[in-house]
């Protein structure tokens, strides 16, 4: 009896280990958006929104960068740290996020002590708040806006991209954009890494100043 005993405890030990593992390696598998962070970060657990912040930033996410940078300098959810906020606005800065770009020449890179949340950046405004300098990617053009919508969202471009409104010859028009990059080189570089259905469009290279002379 005892031996039986000790086998169905064995047996349940072996489920919830089982059981532990499949939901640890389920919520690992679940991506973290921006959305995501934004609400953890308007909630009361800061511990919570810096580690999707941390999640994001390490993907690259210029958004992520920069809140998590301000998270560091105020020493919110995080031990403080302004070696890694100034680290994270540099990324952020190099990336095209303008916002960084005017905090390292306003305040000798040192991040503002508000956690700002304003860079969930809707589609329409993504070109007007990256660095001018900066080359993006020209994925598609379209006179029927919501055909560019639709691949906007069929493609995970979200917090990557946008799409700008432009006239040509009397006529409206709407173009998809993604990403921004230093150089021409790099865009180019970019393109050949984009999914096939996305590079039978022929995208190419545009320069940001450019289009947001253009944009409407």
């Amino acid at each position: 009896m005892n031996f039986s005993l000790n086998n169905n405890l064995k047996n349940i030990s072996l489920l919830v280990l089982t059981l532990f593992s499949f939901t640890s390696f389920f919520s690992k598998s679940i991506a973290v958006t921006v959305s995501d962070a934004v609400l953890a970060s308007e909630g009361s657990n800061p511990v919570v929104a810096v580690n999707m912040w941390k999640q994001l930033a390490k993907s690259g996410n210029v958004v992520a960068q920069y809140n998590l940078s301000n998270y560091y300098s105020k020493g919110s959810g995080v031990k403080k740290n302004q070696q890694e906020a100034n680290r994270l606005l540099k990324d952020a800065s190099r990336s095209g996020l303008v916002q960084a770009y005017l905090d390292l020449n306003k305040r000798a890179i040192s991040p503002g002590n508000g956690i700002t949340l304003s860079f969930n950046i809707s589609p329409s405004q993504w070109l007007s708040k990256q660095e001018p300098k900066q080359y993006t990617i020209q994925l598609a053009s379209s006179r029927n806006k919501k055909s560019i919508k639709r691949t906007y969202e069929n493609n995970n471009i979200k917090d990557n991209g946008g799409y700008y409104h432009y006239v040509r010859d009397g006529v409206d028009r709407y173009a998809l954009i993604y990403g921004s990059y230093k150089t021409v080189a790099a865009a180019n570089i970019a393109i050949k890494k984009l999914p096939e259905k996305l590079r039978k469009k022929t995208p190419w290279v545009r320069k940001i100043k450019s289009l947001q002379k253009i944009s409407k």
